[in-house]
């Protein structure tokens, strides 16, 4: 009986030890890239965006307004981010009604047949990207 008890303990023990190391590893930081590596990264969601832009054959008026409401909700989400006072669940659900207000304004702005054109682009990039 002690040995089976031991062995309970130590296998409980062991099995509490490797969830720690896993634990650990699943939350490394992300690795910092270079200037170059950003400045590509940021070429890169340019062109995506222009290319969405061009599907949903919008005008040079309005691809302003939806960068100006792109932009407006990143500002929203580094505010979210950035602000240590709000728990992980209430920056969740602040991002969720920022992402929903900003399709209703980009819907707004394209209208219902191009934002489904541009979204549709969107889509099929973020499922190309890798780490998406």
């Amino acid at each position: 009986m002690k040995k089976l008890l031991l062995l309970s303990f130590c296998l409980f023990f062991a099995a509490a030890g490797f969830s720690q190391t896993t634990a650990k590893d699943s939350t490394a930081p992300k690795k910092e890239l270079s200037k170059e590596e950003k400045a590509a990264l940021k070429a890169k969601q340019d062109a995506d965006l222009m290319e969405a832009y061009k599907a949903a054959e919008l005008t040079d008026e309005q691809i302003a307004t939806v960068k100006s409401a792109i932009d407006q909700a990143n500002k929203q989400y580094n505010e979210i981010k950035n602000n240590p006072a709000l728990s992980d669940e209430d920056k969740a659900s602040a991002k969720k009604l920022i992402s929903d207000q900003k399709n209703a304004k980009l819907k707004e702005i394209m209208g219902a047949e191009n934002y489904s054109k541009y979204n549709a682009v969107r889509k099929k990039q973020k499922a190309a990207s890798p780490g998406q």
